[in-house]
């Protein structure tokens, strides 16, 4: 038996597991301390690439690293969403939140670094990450069990079809 995914599974499942590692990334900033590893946004000590060097900076980066991947496939996911899914609001509508709440994300760990930590917003980003999280694996689930809707022109439907007899024994 083979399997056949769609282009539409493929990336909403790519982009729940990127939101996994993107999760275990920010955990894993948090508990080495390198929250300021990079110390200011969206640069990382003043350039595209950090200072391989230094181990905190490193961390930092490959977390804000991970996040720009996961934005992208996020929003190829949403835009596919809206192209291929449109007819399912369910779908479309944890696809468009996924994609909002990454975006509240990056903004939100902007303002934690800006902030130089600060708890309330740490909290805040958490509180968003968990929920976007969900978002985009609530994305990737509807995706494997809604089957895709056949488009409206394909499904005749049971008067138009009895009009269109009438109209061609006439």
């Amino acid at each position: 038996m083979k399997l056949r995914w769609t282009r539409f599974q493929i990336l909403s499942l790519a982009s729940a597991l990127g939101a996994f590692a993107l999760v275990v990334a920010g955990g894993f900033v948090t508990q080495t301390n390198s929250g300021l590893g990079c110390p200011d946004w969206p640069l990382c000590g003043g350039s595209i690439v950090p200072d391989w060097g230094n181990p905190t900076m490193v961390t930092e980066w490959t977390h804000r690293t991970v996040a720009a991947v996961v934005g992208i496939l996020v929003l190829l996911t949403t835009i596919l969403a809206w192209r291929d899914r449109r007819d399912d609001r369910r779908i479309v509508f944890v696809a468009t939140m996924s994609l909002v709440l990454v975006a509240i994300q990056a903004t939100l760990g902007g303002a934690v670094v800006l902030s130089e930590l600060n708890a309330g917003l740490i909290v805040v980003h958490l509180a968003f990450a968990a929920a976007f999280f969900a978002m985009a694996v609530a994305t990737a689930i509807l995706a494997f069990v809604l089957p895709p809707l056949r488009p409206a022109e394909t499904v005749e439907a049971p008067e138009r079809a009895g009009v269109a007899e009438e109209k061609t024994q006439a």
